[in-house]
């Protein structure tokens, strides 16, 4: 289990399995909704085009930041806003995520 992962989230890694099955993330432009500290983050940005992932709690958005491995520092952006009135460009996004949020 990789050390960016939380553990006490996910122990059997059922959720991260489940999204790598039910979505083919390569080349994708991704929005995650709710990242918090990149939990699901890394388990599929290294085949994404790009990402946006935004939180509103900006001591998690750090602690994700802190944690961008060296090899995705120029693919994945994290972002502390309310991703409901935050603007984004329509059809700028070829999946968006969002996990544990409500």
């Amino acid at each position: 289990m990789s050390a960016l992962v939380e553990p006490r989230l996910d122990a059997d890694g059922s959720e991260r399995r489940a999204i790598r099955e039910l979505v083919d993330f390569s080349g994708k432009v991704v929005l995650e909704i709710g990242c918090g500290t990149g939990r699901l983050t890394w388990c599929y940005a290294d085949s994404a085009a790009s990402v946006l992932a935004v939180d509103l709690r900006e001591p998690d958005i750090e602690q994700a930041r802190l944690r961008t491995p060296q090899s995705l520092r120029g693919r994945v952006t994290f972002v502390a806003a309310d991703a409901t009135v935050l603007e984004l460009p329509a059809g700028a996004f070829t999946v968006a995520l969002l996990s544990r949020s409500i």
